[in-house]
C-alpha cells in the first residue's frame, strides 16, 4: 500500500470507485484528495492548467461518460489570432517598397502579417465609386480580416488600458454623424450607445374597420324648388306693394299709419 501511493500520490487507494486510465490526459484516476492551496497557489495552477485537459471533479454537472474538461484562466475557449501586426523591419522595408522604389517585402502580401496603419483599424464602408472600399484593395482587406478578432478579444479578455482605447477610437466614429450609422450592434454596446428599437404593436389583420357612414342631404325635386321660389317671390311682392300703398295712399296723406 505505501509503495502504490509513492507511485500515485494524488490517488485516493482507499475510496471503493474503481480506478480509470483517462487517455486524454495519460493519467490513473478514480477520486483525487482536495489540497490545501493559498492564493498564491491557486493563481499558478490556473496560469499552468490553461488550456489543459483536467480530470473532471463535478460529474453530474457535464455530459454523460465526460472524464476530462479544458480547463483556461479566463473562464472560456480564448480567440485564437492567426494573424500580427508588422514589426519596425518589416514596416521600414514596406514604405521603402511604396513611397521609395525599394525591393518587394517579402511579408508583403503574407495575409498573417497585418500594417502598423491598419491594425485596429475598423474597415471602410463600402462605396461603390470609392476603390478603396472594395475588399480587392490591401488596406481595406487587412481590416476586414482583423477588425472583428480584434473587436472580440478586446472585449472579453483586453486589459483595462485595450478596452481604454478601443471605446475611445469607438467614440470618435460614433461623434461623426457619416460615421455613426455604420457601427454595428455590439459596437454600439461597447460604448453604451445603443438603443433598444421598441416592438411595433401588432395588428390583427383579421379584422375589419367598417367606414363610419356618411349623411347625404336628401335630393329635393326640381318643381319644388321651383314653386318655393315663386312662394317666396309673390311674398317679396306683396311686402312691396303695401309699403308703396301705406306711403302713396289716403292713410300716408292723412298720416295714418
Amino acid at each position: 500500500m505505501k509503495k502504490q501511493l509513492e507511485l500515485f500520490p494524488e490517488l485516493d487507494l482507499s475510496s471503493k470507485e474503481p480506478i480509470i486510465y483517462d487517455g486524454a490526459s495519460g493519467q490513473l484516476i478514480n477520486k483525487f484528495k482536495e489540497k490545501e492551496v493559498g492564493p498564491f497557489e491557486t493563481a499558478l495552477n490556473n496560469v499552468q492548467n490553461k488550456g489543459k485537459r483536467v480530470p473532471v471533479r463535478k460529474p453530474n454537472a457535464v455530459p454523460p461518460k465526460t472524464k476530462t474538461i479544458q480547463k483556461f484562466n479566463n473562464g472560456g475557449a480564448a480567440i485564437k489570432r492567426n494573424f500580427r501586426e508588422e514589426n519596425l523591419p518589416e514596416r521600414l522595408e514596406r514604405l521603402l517598397y511604396e513611397y521609395e522604389d525599394g525591393p518587394k517585402p517579402k511579408h508583403y502580401d503574407d495575409p498573417r502579417i497585418i500594417d502598423s496603419e491598419n491594425m485596429k483599424q475598423k474597415p471602410k464602408p463600402f462605396n461603390n465609386n470609392d476603390k478603396s472600399t472594395f475588399p480587392s484593395d490591401r488596406s481595406q482587406r487587412q481590416k476586414m480580416n482583423s477588425w472583428d478578432v480584434i473587436l472580440d478579444t478586446t472585449i472579453k479578455s483586453g486589459t483595462p488600458q485595450e478596452k481604454k482605447e478601443m471605446r475611445s477610437y469607438l467614440r470618435d466614429k460614433y461623434n461623426d454623424k457619416d460615421q455613426r450609422k455604420y457601427l454595428s450592434k455590439k459596437e454600439l454596446k461597447f460604448i453604451s450607445a445603443y438603443n433598444e428599437p421598441k416592438a411595433e404593436p401588432i395588428l390583427n389583420t383579421n379584422f375589419k374597420i367598417s367606414p363610419l357612414p356618411v349623411f347625404q342631404p336628401p335630393k329635393q325635386n326640381p318643381e319644388m324648388i321651383e314653386a318655393e321660389r315663386r312662394f317666396k317671390q309673390m311674398l317679396e311682392e306683396s311686402k312691396r306693394e303695401k309699403e308703396l300703398n301705406r306711403r302713396t295712399g289716403l292713410a300716408g296723406l292723412l298720416g295714418i299709419e
